[in-house]
């Protein structure tokens, strides 16, 4: 079974790897269950669209605060919240929305006419971020949501992982049943995956 952020179908990974019956299903599936999580770890983020409850974040002074994750859906609920002390005493209020704006494709909140306040733990966000990809949907497509290429390099190293399961030296450790097999991370990647990784992946500080 594909965990529910796996980031491409079976059905879509047996035809970019020509794979025809289904006696590797359980495999294929947990192969992609694996580079999903590579990929996720890689790139230090989440692409599925996930709802994210009272993140609490430090204020930094500045007048703009990014968020964990990103894009930030501009269509599900935002909250932001400050606490009323400086002292860790739980208790928080929300900022009235129209003392800020949230640039939504970067995870960027920007205030108005204030700053973070250099704070530790002042600030309390929920938010839901990612893409509208569910790969328990028939014919769901990370292209459908504008990153087709990162699908195309889930693809490629579900691919490569399959063919050299028995033969890579890039394996580290394996076992047989429940199939698990863990890689060498730089070593999966070609120079043409590295690019697409890259261009998702969290910049440093974020």
């Amino acid at each position: 079974m594909i965990v529910s952020y796996g980031l491409t179908t079976l059905s879509r990974a047996k035809n970019f790897m020509e794979i025809g019956g289904a006696q590797d299903d359980s495999l294929i599936e947990s192969l992609i269950n694996m580079v999903s999580d590579f990929v996720e770890s890689y790139c230090d983020r989440r692409f599925i669209s996930t709802a994210y409850s009272n993140e609490v974040y430090d204020g930094n002074g500045m007048t703009e605060l990014l968020v964990r994750q990103y894009p930030v859906s501009s269509s599900a609920s935002f909250t932001l919240q400050r606490r009323d002390t400086i002292d860790n005493n739980g208790s928080f209020t929300t900022i009235d929305s129209e003392d800020y704006f949230v640039k939504y494709n970067e995870g960027i909140i920007a205030y108005v006419n204030d700053s973070f306040y250099p704070y530790p733990q002042h600030y309390r966000i929920s938010y839901t971020a990612g893409y509208a990809f569910d790969n328990a949907t028939p014919g769901a497509t990370l292209e459908s949501v504008g990153i087709g290429d990162l699908e195309f390099a889930v693809w490629k190293l579900v691919n490569q992982a399959y063919k050299n399961r028995r033969v890579s030296a890039n394996v580290q450790s394996e076992s047989i049943g429940d199939y698990s097999v863990t890689f060498r991370k730089q070593a999966m990647m070609d120079e043409e995956l590295k690019a697409i990784l890259d261009k998702y992946r969290r910049p440093p500080g974020m």
